[in-house]
């Protein structure tokens, strides 16, 4: 036996208030609200320092990487796996090698990690967490050659409005294939 289910009846308390608010919605974002030249990024932290990488050349963000273990190669090397979506990644401890040098894959359980699509596959990039999505302006530019000139173990692409680092997105995907193949 089916029962019809009564008709659902919209109260609208303030008509003209909710017309105001869908037209705000509607409008195109204006210079004084900030979100012109907004850049989606993920943010996180490296070293201490508060940094952010374009979302767009993400594949995902992992809050927690589930237990990374050790494959042995043929070269008698190890290297770092996790299942991610039921698919092995190579994973890769950015924040360890800025701190102290990478951790072994057992220390990497928990850990925040960016998923970047390479040149050769899918790499999980270990961070400092909190991750946290958010959009922001950037504010100065380097060039690749300041950013190469500086030294630094990371290359940078700019500075972000909230004072974060943007680390430059194809230069991470590119070490993080290099650091997983090596």
């Amino acid at each position: 036996m089916t029962v019809a289910l009564a008709q659902p009846q919209l109260v609208i308390g303030d008509a003209d208030a909710l017309e105001r608010r869908a037209r705000a919605l509607a409008e195109p974002a204006s210079a004084e609200d900030g979100a012109v030249g907004a850049l989606r990024v993920v943010a996180f932290h490296l070293g201490g320092a508060a940094c952010a990488v374009d979302a767009d050349v993400l594949e995902r963000a992992l809050v927690a990487l589930a237990r990374p273990f050790a494959v042995p190669l043929a070269s008698g090397e190890q290297r770092v796996v996790a299942f991610v979506d039921e698919r092995p990644v190579a994973v890769v401890d950015l924040a360890g090698i800025v701190d102290d040098g990478p951790r072994p894959a057992a220390s990497l359980d928990g850990r925040p990690a960016l998923v970047l699509r390479t040149g050769g596959g899918l790499v999980a990039v270990v961070v400092d967490g909190p991750l946290e999505l958010a959009e922001e302006r950037v504010v100065a530019s380097v060039g690749a050659a300041e950013a190469d000139a500086g030294g630094a173990i990371v290359r940078l692409a700019g500075r972000l409005a909230g004072g974060a680092a943007l680390v430059d997105g194809s230069w991470l995907a590119t070490w993080a294939w290099k650091a997983a193949t090596a």
